[in-house]
């Protein structure tokens, strides 16, 4: 059969042109072979026209399906890495907390939309549920002790009435006092939410900066109690001890499947480190202040404080101003939480076969984050197929163009696996955005804390769809491009523009900085973007900014500095 095709491009054919090809073929070959010419047959213009539709849906779905693949298989191959939807985030704070319990990244948490819709949201970092509780939380400020909502002076009393008293403490910078109550580990594994406006604002960018004290037994900041901040998953800020790396704990499955980049609420969550037993400090009311507690709180108040307690001071940057009217609210076991659900399922090979269309409840607006994991009927985890260290008997996936493809495991006499459990993490995009405050206030499986609940503190934001199918031409011709390197300020361009298509302009000057007594070179990127090309900018922006800057920073030459900027018109 004659097949046409286009210059420029793959030939576009409709079931009427096949058909009528295949009807003038017919007539050719009659002719041919028997002489005669073709009458006029209306079932066999049926035939040819049936014939033709199916013909012509094969074109349209090679049209997309192969080109789709081949990239697929070319981006994945190459090592890049695919641009998934971004989830809404939220804050979370659990209350009814009687003992302490790890707060697994698989936890889910249930929310309702005002439309009546649920979603899942799980945490972004793991941290430790404790019946700790905050006694005391003021910011000094030019001269005033302002006192911050969310502190209990007294076990089982009243929540502490915003107030301000007079504090002569000279030139001293703005600080933040906070006093807290835990159990006998301490402040190990606490999430602590520092509700700052606005978002991304100096006060926020102060808090990340500065270091934290945490008191000794004296009421004194010393280097042994300094603690560092540095950004964790979700943009969330962890607290690191000043004389040690970093806690290298093993990642749990989640976070290695979904590494999430910074959110718009990540700035006002703070997570602490194990404490050891030698800095389990507690101590009286610091000296700086204590003169000025008779004066701002009520006498019963002032005596809950007597007690030992664990006190944190941090100094901000001297000349920072409003950073008592930013400070809006504290609360503790907080944490930020990310629009994901887990979704399992059993897959019978015999009845669904082992290529399998993930639309969980033929929802459309539900994206695939990744596989956390398929298992045999024998228990045996099955590899993905770019995996080679696996024997060959082992069973294998391959997740593309929502379709999950399934090798069956075989077990030494030969027999295949009749079923797999598959583990699937999805997000619903833009669709989990507006959750109100207060309303993901379901725990999905049962903690150790049977008198645990949980309340959002702020509506979810930043979910978005993944890019459509175009811009991954234009990522496969950046990796080519610039072979996974950003030299010359047409590898910055060009890589900026490849990873998000919305950006409209990028500017990219060369800097040069000094630290630790050397010069450093690097380059200063700012990528312009329309606020009406998204549909939360105020949240989507930080994020694209975070994942903009991990992206060139990780294709930099070493020892060269990638700053990102991303600016909004409108």
């Amino acid at each position: 059969m004659a097949t046409t095709s286009s210059v420029l491009g793959s030939a576009v054919r409709d079931a009427g042109d096949i058909a009528a090809e295949l009807r003038r073929e017919f007539d050719v070959a009659l002719l041919q072979r028997y002489g005669t010419q073709a009458q006029p047959d209306p079932v066999l213009a049926t035939l040819f026209h049936a014939f033709a539709t199916q013909i012509g849906r094969l074109y349209r779905e090679a049209e997309q399906a192969f080109p789709l693949g081949v990239l697929d298989d070319l981006l994945a191959g190459l090592g890049m890495p695919p641009r998934l939807a971004q989830p809404a985030q939220t804050i979370v704070a659990f209350t009814g907390i009687a003992r302490r319990e790890r707060l697994s990244l698989e936890t889910e948490v249930i929310g309702t939309a005002r439309s009546g819709e649920r979603f899942d949201f799980v945490p972004d970092e793991s941290i430790e549920l404790a019946p700790t509780e905050l006694r005391f939380a003021a910011v000094y400020e030019s001269g005033r002790l302002t006192t911050v909502a969310g502190a209990r002076p007294v076990r089982g009393g009243t929540l502490l009435m915003p107030s301000t008293a007079a504090l002569a403490l000279g030139e001293s910078p703005p600080a933040l006092y906070l006093a807290f109550d835990p159990d006998e580990l301490h402040l190990s594994g606490l999430g602590l939410m520092l509700d700052t406006l606005p978002l991304g604002g100096p006060i926020a960018r102060a808090l990340e900066q500065s270091p934290w004290h945490l008191l000794d037994a004296r009421g004194l900041a010393t280097e042994l109690g300094t603690l560092r901040v540095r950004r964790g998953r979700g943009g969330v800020r962890c607290l690191g001890w000043l004389d040690e790396s970093a806690p290298g704990a093993a990642a749990e499955a989640l976070a290695k499947l979904a590494d999430l980049a910074g959110g718009l609420y990540g700035e006002q969550v703070f997570v602490f480190p194990p404490v050891p037993i030698d800095r389990r400090w507690r101590s009286g009311v610091p000296a700086a202040i204590g003169t000025s507690l008779a004066a701002l709180l009520p006498p019963e108040q002032v005596k809950g404080l007597t007690q030992p307690l664990v006190w944190l001071h941090v100094p901000l940057a001297p000349g920072l101003a409003g950073v008592a009217s930013a400070v809006q609210r504290i609360a503790v076991n907080a944490v930020t939480a990310s629009n994901m659900e887990i979704v399992a399922e059993q897959v019978p090979f015999d009845r669904m076969g082992s290529v399998v269309t993930l639309e969980p409840e033929g929802r459309k607006g539900r994206f695939l984050m990744g596989v956390l994991g398929i298992t045999g009927e024998r228990g045996t985890p099955y590899a993905a197929d770019a995996i080679l260290d696996v024997p060959l008997e082992a069973g294998r996936w391959r997740y593309r163009d929502r379709q999950l493809d399934m090798r069956p495991a075989k077990d030494p006499t030969g027999r295949f696996d009749t079923y797999a459990m598959v583990r699937l993490l999805y997000c619903d995009g833009e669709s989990a955005n507006g959750i109100d405050p207060g309303t993901v206030n379901q725990i999905g499986a049962p903690l150790a804390n049977v008198t645990a609940k949980v309340a959002n503190l702020v509506p979810s934001r930043g979910g978005a769809a993944p890019p459509a199918y175009a811009p991954a031409k234009l990522r496969f011709a950046e990796l080519v491009r610039t072979r996974e390197r950003v030299v010359t300020a047409a590898d910055a361009e060009i890589a900026v523009r490849a990873f998000e298509p919305r950006v409209r302009g990028v500017e990219v000057t060369p800097v040069t900085t000094i630290s630790g007594g050397r010069s450093r070179q690097g380059q200063a990127i700012t990528a312009s973007v329309s606020a009406a090309d998204f549909a939360d900018a105020a949240a989507e922006l930080p994020r694209l900014e975070a994942q903009l800057q991990r992206h060139l920073q990780e294709r930099a030459v070493l020892g060269f500095d990638v700053a990102v900027t991303v600016v909004a018109d409108g």
